[in-house]
């Protein structure tokens, strides 16, 4: 759920980028870092392996604009879904407002995405969440490599109940602030509903502050 300081009129949100291994979860916030000007990032924090795949998670605040009063800023994280390190995980996943599942497009993936995205649903609801409920976008990586699945089958393996999805090649830029777009609009939309249904005259006197 997104954090409010009321003091300060921000709205905290935080996204997580899931993904089997070598999906382009890190890629993705690269191309996201690369292609938003400077006056709405803050810089990308990046705790790598050797081998150059992510192993704690990879860090990138970004301001989403105004929701009322309110300025709304969006926090994207990714999370290795083999990550033996389940404090650091747990603590990403605290106050989780969506997520975007990133898939390997190539055919011999698809049993990797099935297990990742299952885990997934798994990690998040150990976390308390109503996986349901959440925000979230399934993005089809790496469509520009040979021996990839068609979309359709695809979808039905890992979208069957349709949620948003992108074809994407973060290393293209395609398709990233597409899938970025699709669950920070989610997101919005929560919270306007949220904003539309608090009670009148509450005392905001003490702020809710991000505890990150």
């Amino acid at each position: 759920m997104a954090f409010t300081n009321f003091e300060t009129k921000d709205i905290h949100c935080k996204i997580v980028y899931f993904g089997p291994t070598g999906s382009g979860k890190t890629e993705n916030l690269r191309s996201i870092f690369t292609q938003t000007s400077s006056d709405i990032k803050s810089g990308l924090l990046e705790l790598k392996q050797d081998d150059s795949s992510t192993r704690y998670f990879d860090f990138l605040p970004l301001s989403l604009g105004q929701l009322g009063e309110f300025h709304v800023k969006m926090h994207l994280f990714t999370l290795p879904i083999s990550s033996l390190y389940e404090s650091t995980s747990s603590v990403i996943l605290r106050g989780l407002d969506g997520f975007v599942f990133v898939a390997d497009s190539r055919a011999d993936s698809l049993v990797k995405n099935i297990e990742a995205l299952d885990k997934c649903k798994k990690i998040l609801l150990a976390e308390g969440y109503n996986v349901a409920d959440l925000p979230r976008v399934i993005q089809y990586n790496k469509r520009d490599l040979p021996d990839i699945f068609p979309i359709d089958i695809l979808r039905e393996q890992l979208n069957p109940s349709g949620y948003p999805d992108v074809e994407a090649s973060a290393i293209n830029h395609v398709g990233i602030t597409e899938s970025l777009e699709a669950i920070a609009q989610q997101i919005m939309d929560k919270l306007a509903q949220s904003k539309q249904q608090a009670p009148k005259g509450r005392d905001h006197g003490n702020s809710n502050i991000l505890p990150y």
